[in-house]
């Protein structure tokens, strides 16, 4: 088969070039549509990734609606520095990156529609401060929103004031609500949209989605340590909580929103995140950016009569058969919940400083020992996705760099032939780390072929020509099979961010390479027996020392 060539492929690519002219980003809409907003999978897992970030200090309910407070302070500080266009823009070299994603960070909510859902997408050329003046609070639960921003000045409303507010929004909603329709929020997305018709043709609850529409962000305080049972260890069952709610706060969430914080008793804390609009770093940086903020602000709280006027509880009115439906969005998600295997590995042997001091790029390092460790426990070469920026062009979001190459996979068969010499495997290693920063360069320069790809897939269906052989093709179709889904998301801070496994019998591993340590959030299914991600995660560490141990005694020096 010849695909390049034929008929077929010069068409679709004529057709697509003709898009381009027409388009700023001939993938952009595409993307939304096809990746996110059509299709019907439950967001939280699958589909949306949750950032836990360093355990704070609090361990009482005051420093909790006190942290909360400065977290709104902070994003509200983020908010002021993108809509000023006073953030520094981002670059790779001479590059400069595309800044649109973080425009659409905050505000942002996805609405749940039949067939395809709809994104409201807030920034400051729509942002009117009437309706987009508060943040919708969860806590056990029930809703409330809480208005943040003077809409007389445009001013942030005193500290103070957010803190008693928090404070009044715990006191008023003590019982947990049985009913709470945040869960629906996490089943398959028809089943949501059906239940969301229903409900939002009452007056009454229509008025408080759009409250939860047009709110800044959504902040859920949990209400007691999450339990971690069933966990490797503490560090775990946290990212569970930050991830999908460990099901003892699944109903205290809104998968919708772009961006949702969850803030916990015992200083645990972290974002899950809406994927539609923006990838997971610019999520990084502006939670890197409120953390800094949190940490070096001093804030006297006290206690003073509250204004009243600036909180008013969200209250849904919910039918018997929307009741029915909340029990079996739990039971759903309960069960979701129940067959991800979520691990934190804390690798604190090195970090980037190893990879640099030997002249080679730390990730292409970290990515071949996701091989290395991929191939000892199963024997077989792992197909790997790494997602590899495309913001250097406008409005580019991901490309595929594929680092199963043939030089990784003659590296990892000498790993486990004992005839091999260490010199050679070093040399091996060298040759598959440096083809690995070949693909990334590739990719981020877009000169890969995987969107490529899905955009004369996506044109051909667009205008009713029948798919190439190619995209039915069992080769293709293997090649895009990824037993392994990694993507490297950066911190100043010792954070991590987890997801879900792209298929049955794979892993899921977001990681932060700092200076002289890594975290990584590796997940798979407890629905196969073959795979676990503590054992993949020991798998990872040994690799990575041995890694280690080839380059800083057999490479060549220089």
């Amino acid at each position: 088969m010849n695909f390049l060539n034929s008929d077929d492929a010069q068409k679709l690519q004529c057709l697509l070039v003709e898009k381009s002219k027409k388009t700023e980003n001939w993938i952009a809409d595409w993307w939304y549509d096809k990746v996110y907003l059509e299709p019907r999978c439950s967001l939280p897992i699958i589909v949306s990734p949750g950032s836990i970030y360093p355990q704070a200090e609090y361990q009482n309910l005051d420093g909790q609606l006190q942290f909360a407070t400065k977290y709104i302070l902070g994003l509200l500080n983020f908010k002021s520095m993108i809509d000023n266009q006073e953030f520094p823009v981002e670059k790779s070299g001479d590059s400069y990156f595309c800044m649109d994603q973080y425009y659409k960070l905050i505000g942002t909510c996805r609405i749940p529609k039949k067939d395809k859902d709809q994104i409201n997408i807030m920034h400051i050329q729509n942002f009117n401060i009437t309706k987009n003046n508060h943040v919708t609070v969860l806590h056990n639960n029930k809703f409330f929103s809480l208005q943040v921003i003077d809409t007389k000045t445009g001013l942030i409303l005193d500290p103070n004031e957010i803190y008693l507010n928090l404070k009044f929004i715990v006191e008023q909603s003590k019982e947990e609500d049985e009913y709470g329709i945040g869960i629906l929020t996490s089943d398959e997305r028809d089943v949501w949209a059906s239940a969301y018709e229903i409900l939002n043709q009452n007056e009454i609850n229509k008025a408080n989605f759009e409250s939860i529409h047009d709110s800044l962000f959504v902040l859920c305080l949990d209400t007691k340590e999450c339990s971690s049972e069933g966990f490797a260890d503490k560090k775990s069952a946290n990212a569970a909580q930050i991830l999908h709610g460990n099901k003892q706060f699944s109903s205290n969430r809104w998968f919708d929103k772009t961006v949702q914080a969850v803030i916990g008793t015992n200083g645990v804390w972290g974002t899950s995140f809406e994927h539609t609009v923006a990838e997971a770093v610019p999520h990084a940086v502006m939670n890197d950016h409120i953390f800094r903020y949190i940490k070096n602000s001093e804030i006297n709280f006290f206690e003073e009569k509250r204004n009243a006027t600036l909180c008013k509880e969200l209250v849904f009115q919910v039918s018997d058969q929307i009741k029915n439906q909340i029990k079996k969005s739990q039971k759903v998600f309960n069960s979701q919940i129940d067959n991800l295997d979520l691990y934190v590995l804390n690798f604190d042997l090195f970090g980037k400083n190893f990879p640099k001091s030997q002249k080679v790029s730390p990730d292409a390092f970290v990515q071949i020992a996701f091989q290395l460790a991929f191939y000892r426990a199963h024997n077989k070469l792992g197909n790997a996705y790494e997602s590899g920026s495309l913001r250097k062009f406008n409005f580019g979001r991901t490309e595929v760099i594929r680092a199963s190459s043939i030089e990784a996979l003659e590296f990892l068969k000498s790993m486990v032939d004992s005839n091999v010499e260490n010199q050679e495997r070093t040399q091996l290693l060298l040759r598959a780390i440096k083809k690995h920063r070949q693909l990334t360069v590739n990719a981020m320069n877009n000169e890969s072929f995987d969107k490529h790809f899905f955009g004369l897939k996506q044109i051909a269906l667009e205008n009713g020509i029948a798919l190439p052989e190619l995209f039915n093709d069992a080769g293709y179709k293997k090649a895009s099979y990824y037993y392994l889904s990694t993507s490297q998301v950066s911190s100043k801070f010792e954070a991590v961010t987890t997801f879900g496994p792209l298929v049955d019998d794979g892993y899921g591993s977001c990681y932060n390479i700092m200076e002289e340590k890594m975290f990584f959030g590796i997940s798979c299914y407890k629905s196969c027996t073959e795979t676990n991600s503590k054992v993949f995660g020991e798998n990872l560490r040994n690799a990575l020392i041995d890694c280690q141990a080839l380059l800083a005694k057999y490479k060549p020096k220089l």
